[in-house]
């Protein structure tokens, strides 16, 4: 029974630590099939929440927050999108 326990902690902890952060370039492929107006809704949710995810967020956290936003910034720069005017 003992085994089974420090099997499944050395698991949990395995798993944690394969699971880190995505890069710029990973979270660009991720994103990179959303058209203009996909990324522009996506950037738009992101800031709105942006200050509240941070607040929660850990070190980790903060840095995937980080990655995200740019790599939401450079697709939307080289896609050429352009904000549509308010009405």
């Amino acid at each position: 029974m003992m085994f089974f326990r420090v099997f499944l902690l050395i698991t949990l902890a395995c798993f944690h630590t394969s699971s880190s952060a995505l890069t710029v370039n990973q979270y660009g492929n991720k994103y990179s099939l959303l058209p203009c107006t996909g990324l522009e809704t996506k950037i738009n949710s992101f800031e709105k929440r942006l200050t509240m995810m941070l607040s929660n967020a850990s070190k980790k956290g903060k840095s995937n927050l980080k990655n995200e936003y740019q790599a939401l910034q450079k697709l939307y720069k080289q896609k050429q999108c352009h904000k549509k005017a308010p009405r």
